[in-house]
């Protein structure tokens, strides 16, 4: 799309060029063949969720984190893999198309009249769940950091419905990592709770969702903006980075979600331990840095909490996400990996590096005890136009011995773990990783080794698949 000088916007130039470009079709399907050696034990299929739109009409995203979402799964079969796609038919993307721009997102602004702020200080949350897709009962729901969830079918992938929850929590922006409890087959996540005295709730729910219980709040005054947190077998772990906002400036506001937080570059983080069984909280000290991602959380034979973080020095990250970074600047997306250890009684944590290698997108194997797991793998990701590159890497926390995997001219994104059924040493499985190519429209589904980190095998299609956050693999859905 082309501004008012003539000349292509960011959100016009990310639309035509990798790793962000989406297929030229809403919805298509695409057959493709194996090489190399496909584990025999590994069937299911892969679900992911992208921004993938950058301009409806005459809308843009600002933001990265806001253009409009794409499905897209690989099936996994030993005859080949079968490439499904479908753009997310959300309501704030029929909005927007239709030249309504009244819904607030991650940092793309509104256009609301001052009649429509009276009615409604408070705006509507998007529903744009570009960010993660997780399995609930027997469908898939998409997510972001709002409050809503779309169902998905995941043969069609199609959006079937807004998820509703029937409980007594009411309306909360929840965080799109929620957490899986594998002991008590339960999902743990974190919603954020502004009527009244703001707090950060966390709840818990059965597999098919259909209600929350709530374990605790964190009342922090000012609301920290939080990505994601740590679980526990006691224990969930919230990351109160010095990035707050007062919710009384989000009313009658035409700005993006973010734009209301402001960054105290002299405070430190404020950790809430909260007891999973009582739901009381203590607070420690942790370094001032940003954190979107957790890597990993368990409790160590000395008592210790350990949260394993891919840390910032600060909050410019998300500024370099905005279009006009990343249409115009160099990027390198990845982070530095940090041990917060918290030792009983203690009122700060002992903070521990885990090696040199930076990334994002952090996967662990969690078949393996919290405290014996030293495995974690990422994405080391350069965003530059068509020398956009990027690296899989696994890294031995304990050593900080590092491998990695790469392919000329393909950016590939978060790595999946998926370990071998019946094994029992860490890291005995693949990972499975979606990678678009910079000058090609082709796109590949690899799986690697996850401990040599050597390419096992691979599928392409001759479709462009942008480059997204999360998403997930399940072995239930073979394709029949």
């Amino acid at each position: 799309m082309a501004d008012g000088h003539g000349s292509i916007s960011s959100a016009g130039l990310l639309a035509n060029r990798a790793p962000f470009r989406a297929p030229s079709e809403a919805s298509g399907e695409r057959r493709a063949v194996w090489e190399g050696s496909l584990p025999p034990w590994l069937r299911g299929a892969v679900f992911r969720t992208a921004p993938a739109r950058f301009t409806a009409g005459s809308w843009e995203s600002d933001h990265w984190f806001d253009a409009l979402g794409l499905l897209f799964s690989f099936s996994i079969e030993p005859s080949g893999a079968t490439l499904r796609w479908r753009e997310l038919n959300s309501a704030f993307a029929r909005e927007v198309r239709e030249g309504r721009f009244d819904r607030a997102s991650f940092g793309t602004r509104m256009r609301r009249g001052f009649f429509e702020k009276l009615r409604s200080p408070a705006p509507a949350q998007t529903d744009n769940a570009n960010v993660n897709i997780v399995p609930r009962g027997e469908a898939l729901v998409a997510l972001t950091e709002s409050v809503h969830e779309l169902v998905v079918d995941p043969e069609t992938l199609s959006v079937l419905r807004e998820h509703e929850w029937h409980d007594e929590l009411g309306a909360m922006a929840s965080l799109a990592h929620p957490e899986f409890d594998r002991a008590k087959g339960r999902w743990v996540n974190v919603g954020t709770a502004l009527n009244g005295r703001p707090a950060l709730v966390v709840f818990e729910h059965d597999v098919d969702g259909r209600a929350r219980r709530e374990v605790g709040r964190w009342h922090p005054g000012r609301v920290p903006y939080t990505h994601s947190f740590g679980l526990t077998e006691r224990f969930v772990l919230l990351i109160g980075h010095p990035l707050t906002a007062n919710p009384l400036t989000m009313l009658f506001s035409d700005r993006g979600f973010i734009e209301h937080f402001e960054w105290d570059r002299s405070a430190p983080t404020r950790l809430a331990v909260m007891d999973r069984s009582t739901g009381a909280v203590r607070e420690v000290s942790a370094p001032g840095v940003f954190v979107f991602h957790t890597i990993d959380a368990f409790e160590d034979e000395d008592g210790h909490v350990v949260l394993d973080v891919l840390t910032y020095p600060d909050t410019s990250i998300i500024e370099t996400l905005r279009t006009d970074s990343l249409a115009r600047a160099t990027i390198d997306l990845s982070a530095k990996p940090e041990r917060w250890r918290i030792a009983p009684g203690a009122s700060s944590v002992l903070v521990e590096p885990l090696g040199t290698e930076r990334f994002e997108f952090p996967s662990v194997d969690r078949r393996t005890d919290g405290p014996r797991r030293s495995l974690m793998w990422g994405a080391n990701v350069t965003l530059d136009g068509s020398n956009s590159r990027s690296r899989l890497v696994a890294v031995d926390r304990r050593g900080g011995a590092a491998k990695s995997f790469a392919q000329e001219g393909m950016v590939y994104g978060e790595p999946l773990f998926v370990g071998r059924p019946g094994a029992t040493e860490e890291g005995d499985g693949v990972l499975l990783s979606v990678g678009s190519h910079t000058r090609e429209s082709r796109s590949t589904l690899a799986v690697v080794d996850a401990r040599s980190m050597e390419l096992v095998a691979s599928a392409s299609v001759d479709v462009s698949l942008p480059l997204g956050f999360h998403g997930g693999f399940s072995r239930e859905r073979a394709e029949r």
